[in-house]
């Protein structure tokens, strides 16, 4: 098969978004590669989003499908799982439904995933995720990188560093159909904080992540974003995450059940030293010795403190 045969699935998960859905789906269209087709599928919707999806199959029965789970997710992550499930494409990208891609949103994203698999084969699990403008409801630019603005790394990716923290966004990021069938082998689904965390870890544990250090969206901030981008380096974030000292370690307890149920679903394959980082980090203290070894591995003074104390 060559690189033109192969078939990219754009999967959106649609819940309540009327506001924002018709921009995003037009950037969609106006991609300058048009090999794709997007599949669309609606939770549950009160609002007209499910009549603006049916509207646009109408008119592009080719390009888009509506998808029917006949079942309510309530959540993002549960809903991009289920279609990441669903799906024999071999490349697939994620879609939020209140962003807007740059015309070469699609074209980059694939000729990274393939320029990966010629590089490593089509059996290397592989993600690859960009840099993404962050942007008000009007999409006015809040800064010119999502990364920087949330000063976030991107020089390497260690799959015991992402534990502690994430730096992929979901509405970012391609996948192969290898890193699908792999990361898709999880028992327990409710232990896992998002998709997008999920697909990373596993990437950079068992494949390769590509990152592309440039922008190539808006990421809209409304007030209703299920995650949202934050400024870490203004004084009120900072002062925010103070006076919220049980929201972190609530967060922090989160990413140990992870850490524990990627333990349990890889087991087979993890190294002796993967299997004692991951039982030391899952307990509900690791303690300021096990932080202190791995320092390099948490990124940002704030979240060395932190995960240090609370951790």
């Amino acid at each position: 098969m060559n690189r033109n045969d192969r078939t990219l699935e754009i999967l959106m998960a649609v819940c309540n978004g009327e506001a924002f859905l018709p921009e995003q789906m037009d950037s969609i269209l106006s991609q300058s590669d048009e090999r794709w087709h997007l599949t669309v599928s609606d939770d549950g919707s009160v609002d007209d989003s499910g009549a603006i999806i049916d509207e646009y199959v109408l008119r592009y029965p080719n390009r888009i499908a509506r998808y029917r789970s006949g079942r309510r997710f309530g959540n993002a992550r549960d809903h991009f799982f289920h279609l990441m499930a669903r799906c024999d494409a071999d490349y697939m990208l994620f879609c939020d439904q209140d962003d807007v891609w740059y015309p070469d949103k699609v074209l980059k994203t694939r000729r990274a995933l393939e320029d990966a698999e010629t590089a490593w084969g089509r059996d290397m699990p592989v993600l690859v995720f960009s840099d993404q403008t962050p942007a008000d409801a009007e999409l006015k630019p809040l800064a010119p990188s999502l990364m920087r603005y949330q000063d976030q790394y991107f020089s390497h990716f260690d799959y015991r560093s992402l534990l502690m923290q994430n730096v992929v966004t979901g509405g970012a990021m391609g996948i192969n159909r290898a890193l699908a069938r792999l990361a898709g082998r999880c028992g327990d689904m409710s232990q896992i904080i998002m998709h997008d965390w999920w697909l990373a870890v596993v990437a950079a544990r068992f494949g390769k992540i590509v990152y592309i250090d440039e922008p190539l969206g808006f990421y809209r901030q409304h007030g209703k974003n299920a995650v949202g981008a934050k400024d870490v380096g203004s004084a009120g974030y900072a002062l925010n995450r103070l006076g919220a000292i049980g929201c972190v370690r609530r967060s922090i307890l989160m990413k140990k059940a992870q850490a524990r149920a990627f333990r349990l679903a890889y087991r087979d394959e993890l190294e002796p030293q993967d299997e004692r980082f991951l039982l030391q980090f899952e307990k509900p203290r690791s303690g300021m010795a096990f932080y202190w070894r791995h320092l390099g591995l948490i990124h940002g003074v704030k979240r060395k403190v932190g995960m240090a104390l609370l951790g």
